[in-house]
């Protein structure tokens, strides 16, 4: 009933701020004789933290679907149009974007895209089989919740889901000896589910005993005012006294947000590690010295893609072209983002179940069924290798990486098949990674000191042994004060 009612007014809402004409829509249309399967391409054009992202990505869903349109082998009856909208990463700018491309004349067959979670489960109830039934194929959203199919039959991702990389940190705690963990997640619903899961899963898994997760909720409110700035402080204050490994769990802006004021609380000083997801999506401002130190020495786990493949250095190469051809804003990286490479996997991705549909027999209107279909398609895309679950995620390896001087560097595999990871070393056997602080050695779950770990037992234990050292120590003494006095006296 809930959910019914959800959508009735999420359905009115989107009507009343549909809008025309606005400047981040773009319409292309060269369909001709053959038979015409309408995307509508929504991303990130507009936030503080992905915008410029954004625009590669619109890149390459063009080239995606100018390469299926070009292939006379592949679906050549059919040729893929589109219409852009910019989805904001907000659920009000999702909404109308949503609203105002199935308010057209051209029936929409599939949503590609959509750069944030929250935008996602909006699309995913307007799209439900009781709804428009259409296919979602998102290249970026990542909440656990979309793994549900009874709750979102017609969603399917090319990114993964943020519970796929808790196995890759629960080895990375097995490789570094961190039984105690904190996770810092940004407290809005989706995100605290998620944490909740991970935190269950990191507690319970058979890999490797992690005794201790404890939980910080903290809140963002797009600026850095005096009250959530002063109550983050002591939140992250709490944590501090507990653990020395920490898990962010947010978007982009609230990993910066933690990472600089954990810094300036003193916790970039070689005894904290801190653990992200996906975080080098972020467009970093690589002249704001206060980020980029407190960045430094952070790991993030990401899908396994080697970008000095030749392969993706001509993809990265075609869609910066079109980024310049369209003079879009560019980033400050070397080559296009993972993203852009996920977003050109999920036009392919819709096309291979409409290849796969035809094949069976199966409508192509009927979304939820598409979305099925989509179950065991596997090939090596843009974005590496490609598997497709039962519930429409993708599964694959995961690859660590290390912030060092504001760049991203490979320092590690997590691999899916034997669910175990592996760190490079250098020819000495030392390790590539740089901590924050730039400690010698992995920071200590427990503290260097030991200081976090001590029980009630402990602290017995240890002034018992105190007191027996200071009892040995004083009877030596008297046996020496006894021993000269005596010889004195002969």
């Amino acid at each position: 009933m809930c959910t019914a009612a959800l959508i009735r007014t999420t359905l009115i809402l989107g009507f009343i701020y549909t809008s025309q004409g606005d400047k981040n829509e773009y319409d292309h249309d060269d369909g001709g004789t053959k038979k015409k399967l309408h995307l509508a391409i929504l991303t990130d054009i507009s936030s503080d933290m992905y915008s410029t992202t954004g625009y590669e990505n619109l890149a390459a869903a063009k080239l995606a679907i100018e390469d299926i349109n070009a292939d006379k082998t592949f679906l050549d009856d059919y040729t893929l149009t589109y219409t852009f909208r910019d989805d904001g990463c907000q659920r009000r700018v999702g909404l109308q974007a949503l609203s105002n491309v199935y308010s057209t004349e051209d029936r929409v067959d599939a949503v590609i895209g959509i750069s944030c979670s929250v935008v996602c489960e909006l699309a995913g109830y307007l799209c439900d089989k009781d709804q428009w039934n259409i296919p979602v194929i998102s290249h970026s959203c990542s909440s656990g919740d979309l793994s549900d199919l009874d709750k979102f039959p017609t969603f399917s991702r090319l990114s993964l889901s943020v519970l796929k990389y808790v196995p890759a940190i629960i080895s990375t705690c097995k490789e570094f000896g961190w039984d105690r963990v904190g996770i810092m997640v940004r407290n809005i619903d989706w995100y605290v589910n998620v944490a909740v899961k991970m935190q269950n899963r990191l507690e319970d898994n058979p890999v490797y005993k992690i005794n201790q997760v404890f939980m910080e909720k903290f809140y963002n409110q797009g600026k850095a005012d005096k009250d959530t700035v002063m109550y983050l402080e002591e939140q992250l204050q709490r944590i501090k006294e507990k653990i020395r490994v920490i898990v962010i769990v947010g978007y982009a802006d609230d990993i910066s947000l933690v990472l600089k004021h954990a810094s300036k609380i003193g916790m970039g000083n070689g005894h904290f590690a801190f653990m992200t997801q996906e975080f080098i999506q972020a467009d970093l401002d690589k002249e704001d010295r206060e980020l980029m130190s407190s960045i430094q020495g952070v790991l993030d786990f990401e899908p396994l893609l080697i970008k000095t493949d030749p392969g993706y250095q001509s993809f990265s190469h075609r869609v910066r072209e079109v980024v310049k051809e369209n003079e879009y804003p560019k980033t400050g990286k070397d080559v296009a983002n993972l993203v852009a490479a996920q977003m050109y996997d999920a036009v392919y991705l819709y096309a291979k179940s409409v290849e796969k549909a035809i094949a069976e027999g199966v409508s192509l209107e009927d979304g939820a069924t598409l979305v099925k279909l989509m179950s065991g398609i596997s090939w090596t895309g843009k974005s590496g290798a490609i598997d497709i679950d039962e519930v429409g995620d993708r599964q694959g390896n995961i690859q660590v990486m290390n912030i060092q001087e504001g760049e991203f560097i490979q320092v590690g595999t997590w691999w899916m098949n034997t669910q175990d990871i592996t760190f490079s070393k250098d020819q000495d056997n030392e390790s590539y990674i740089i901590w924050p602080g730039f400690p010698t050695s992995p920071p200590v779950a427990c503290g260097r000191q030991w200081e976090l770990c001590q029980t009630f037992s402990d602290a017995m234990a240890r002034i018992t042994l105190l007191t027996l050292v200071c009892v040995a120590l004083l009877s030596g003494v008297l046996v020496r004060l006894y021993l000269y006095n005596r010889l004195n006296r002969n």
